[in-house]
């Protein structure tokens, strides 16, 4: 919200508001007041206040709560500080309260340096929407003392000054001075005595140079009060119209529209505001960037046509005023196109048709209109049959709305000479246009068109507007055609078998390459015995790697049991029972993450199957075990591995690390076999220091 601000000393301007006819919303606060009476706080300079009410009052209060003065029409003098107003209807009060300080009283030479208004300039979007930033200036004069402002201006700006209030007659004049010239501005105000309440006084400049306005300010009479604010607009740029049914601005504005060939604009209201009376707009189209055609008037009633090949149209707005305008946008389509249709059928069957609106033959309607205040006296659309070769399509069309003058015809085209094997052709009776003809399969046209072909054209003339539907029977399916197969299809079809194979057998390839790889490494893996102390070598050289002995379980398992065991070297426990033969290994502390013990754990069942099989951890110290890790995956649960089923000779290894504080452990296996449940222990415990194993 704008604030009424302390001026500096350098300083005579008043800070931004709003427009005039809410400049009472520019505030500090606005204050609650009982009975919808108006109340606001605002930052005054020394100075006297004037308020003037017709059937209303007002009162003036200090930062203090102090009551300065009430009525209907007083003058009080204010010193520098914050003071709240009161207004029972601001509709009904008129006042000037003291904003700025001393304004010089001198005119400045052209030359000469003298310190402007700190003024916001504002585009036409802010005008539109009232938000430009008004400067508030005040001031108190006597006859043969004057208050002098200026206002620091550009080429293609508006300024405009509005008396907001003045106790006496007064006189402001305006001269432009661009540092060596001077010139008095035929814009200037006159009244003979103080404003009247809801009157509207305002000087509307227009900037052709940049420069500075000079605004003088006199009266004949004593100590008159004023108050004025100030705005600046820019007019140079263009602008792009988003709303045409609702488009006001200020001074000589350029608007630009984009419009399609088969697209209007009609003119309903286009006014000056300031003067009350019409405005002309002006228009031009634009083919580039660079070229323009030439600039055209349009009045009230008017309309404005697309024609082809523009970029856009500009509009202009050309006078020193607060204008509006209404237009209106009209598009010129057929048949749900998105243009108009041509006015003639293609050159040949190679033709691009794409610009023909394709009707449909299931009766919907469709509209359309002949524009023929465009020139636009002739529609042609087309319909499509489908079927099999030499089939026969019974074609009936119905064309209704402005159609007295109008001639509708069926072309039955020949697909492959493009000629015109048979035409019938229509003209309005019983409400309506009726034709049915019957064609072959393929591309077909519907003509529309006005009686008295070209000479129905002119400028003034109204659009005749058709609404069509279009129906179809099958008289004749004729013979359902056979093609052999081109070698283009065939070498496709070569070319998909092969491709197919290809994805089919390439699972298998895969897989066969896995299970080849992991047995040249589970050959080349055991052609080293004693691998876990090849690994314990690998860790004191720092080339070990995690992914080597995950591979090597995967491997290893392939190989025979006894050569397996081999490779891994002698293990710490052998246990070998009916059922079920267990080996197990301790492994190199380094390869357990975090100070977890890591073992190896080989199984193969011996002529049997175990199902809902699981290995258990636990210690003879008490403490327990729980498993962190175990690789392969597999379902872990504290200190227990579930390996499902075990099948008959199969070679299992297992990597698990044990989480506890126990230095030892023993591993107990159980399951099912053969529907009994069993279970296998080795009888030694296995010791986590080699030096504690039982002899």
């Amino acid at each position: 919200m704008p604030v009424l601000n302390d001026l500096k000393h350098d300083e005579f301007t008043g800070p931004n508001m709003g427009r005039v006819t809410l400049w009472l919303v520019g505030l500090i606060m606005i204050i609650p007041v009982v009975n919808a009476d108006q109340s606001f706080v605002i930052q005054t300079s020394q100075g006297d206040a004037w308020f003037d009410c017709e059937n209303s009052w007002a009162n003036v209060t200090d930062d203090q709560g102090n009551l300065l003065a009430n009525g209907s029409d007083f003058q009080i003098t204010l010193v520098d500080g914050n003071h709240t107003i009161v207004v029972e209807d601001e509709n009904s009060c008129q006042w000037v309260i003291p904003v700025t300080e001393d304004l010089p009283n001198q005119r400045p030479a052209p030359s000469g340096t003298f310190a402007a208004l700190n003024s916001v300039i504002c585009n036409q979007s802010d005008y539109s929407q009232s938000q430009c930033n008004s400067t508030l200036i005040s001031g108190s004069v006597s006859n043969g003392n004057n208050d002098v402002f200026a206002i620091d201006v550009s080429a293609n700006d508006i300024v405009s000054l509005n008396l907001i209030a003045a106790s006496s007659a007064i006189d402001i004049s305006i001269h432009f001075q661009d540092g060596v010239n001077e010139i008095k501005l035929e814009n200037e105000l006159t009244l003979s005595l103080n404003t009247s309440i809801g009157g509207e006084y305002e000087l509307l400049i227009p900037v052709e140079e940049n420069g500075r306005l000079v605004v003088t300010v006199s009266s004949p009479h004593h100590d008159t009060l004023w108050m004025m604010t100030s705005e600046i607009f820019k007019t140079g740029a263009q602008n792009t119209l988003d709303n045409i049914h609702q488009i006001t601005g200020i001074g000589n504005v350029t608007y630009y529209f984009e419009l399609g060939n088969d697209e209007s604009i009609i003119v309903n209201q286009s006014r000056d505001n300031t003067n009350d009376e019409g405005l002309d707009i002006q228009y031009r189209y634009a083919f580039t960037e660079t070229s323009f055609s030439s600039w055209n008037n349009a009045s009230i009633g008017d309309r404005i046509h697309g024609i082809d090949n523009i970029e856009r149209v500009e509009l202009s707005w050309t006078c020193a005023c607060e204008w509006s305008a209404s237009l209106s946008h009209h598009t010129h389509f057929d048949a749900d196109w998105n243009s108009d249709a041509p006015g003639f059928k293609p050159l040949s069957s190679t033709s691009d048709n794409s610009s023909y609106p394709l009707i449909s033959m299931d009766g919907s309607a469709k509209d359309g209109e002949l524009t023929l205040h465009m020139g636009d006296y002739q529609d042609v659309l087309r319909v499509e049959t489908t079927g099999w070769n030499e089939s026969i399509h019974l074609v009936d069309v119905v064309v209704e709305g402005d159609v007295y003058d109008l001639e509708v015809s069926i072309l039955n085209m020949d697909q492959e000479t493009w000629d015109v094997l048979d035409e019938i052709a229509a003209t309005y009776s019983m409400d309506k246009i009726r034709v049915t003809l019957d064609v072959g399969l393929g591309t077909h046209f519907i003509k529309i068109q006005h009686k008295n072909g070209t000479s129905a054209l002119d400028e003034n003339a109204t659009s005749l507007q058709w609404k069509i539907r279009v129906t179809t029977a099958v008289l004749d399916e004729g013979d359902e055609p056979w093609f052999p197969a081109s070698d283009a299809v065939k070498e496709a079809a070569d070319v998909f078998y092969w491709l197919i194979g290809l994805l089919l057998i390439l699972p298998f390839i895969i897989f066969y390459v896995n299970v080849n790889n992991n047995k040249k490494f589970a050959q080349e893996f055991a052609r080293k015995k004693n691998r876990l102390q090849w690994l314990t070598e690998r860790l004191d050289e720092g080339n070990f790697s995690p992914i080597e002995l995950s591979k090597a379980l995967k491997s290893v398992s392939s190989l025979e049991w006894e050569e397996s065991l081999e490779v891994w070297g002698e293990p710490e426990i052998r246990h070998y029972t009916t059922g079920i033969d267990m080996a197990v290994w301790t492994l190199d502390n380094r390869l357990g993450e975090n100070g977890s013990w890591p073992i190896l754990i080989g199984l193969r069942p011996q002529d049997c199957e175990w199902s809902v099989a699981a290995l258990k951890f636990e210690s003879n110290q008490g403490s327990d075990w729980n498993v962190k890790m175990v690789e392969p995956k597999l379902l872990t649960r504290a200190n227990e591995i579930f390996l499902d089923t075990i099948y008959s000779n199969s070679r299992v290894f297992i990597r698990v690390d044990l989480v506890g504080n126990s230095n030892s452990v023993d591993i107990y296996l159980s399951g099912m076999v053969n529907g009994e449940p069993i279970a296998a222990k080795p009888a030694n415990t296995i010791y986590r220091d080699v030096g504690d194993s039982e002899e």
